[in-house]
């Protein structure tokens, strides 16, 4: 069995906001909406999913589930390979010309790509990466 992932679903406070976000600012190409929940077509056929928090808290079944304090770490990130340097580089001046907020500034790093962070409005993480070994 060979799983592959069709579908990543970030659970969000502010489920307008994040739409906003990655749709309007990002750019992202919006493929349905459904009441509490965001559908984002990516590539490959996968789906990344914005869902309130809360809901997703009980459609996984979690009974009396508090949100995390804003900004705490989620212990988890997203990540966007580019093929080349060049490519991450300039995603990162497309990030800035619309005022996202960057974790880090994109450098080589120790397994030998190069890589940076930016975060959303609800401190959710995103590498932006070139990895010569994929």
């Amino acid at each position: 069995m060979n799983p592959q992932i069709s579908f990543i679903t970030l659970g969000v406070k502010d489920l307008d906001l994040l739409t906003r976000f990655y749709r309007d600012t990002l750019g992202w190409q919006m493929e349905k909406e459904q009441e509490g929940v965001r559908f984002f077509k990516m590539n490959a056929g996968l789906i990344f999913a914005l869902f309130g928090e809360v809901d997703l808290a009980a459609d996984i079944g979690l009974d009396g589930y508090q949100p995390a304090p804003p900004g705490s770490f989620k212990r988890m990130s997203l990540a966007i390979n580019f093929d080349s340097i060049t490519k991450v580089d300039a995603f990162f001046a497309f990030l800035k010309e619309r005022g996202v907020s960057i974790q880090k500034e994109p450098e080589t790093v120790f397994w030998g790509g190069y890589s940076g962070y930016f975060k959303d409005p609800e401190d959710n993480y995103w590498e932006i990466a070139y990895n010569p070994y994929l």
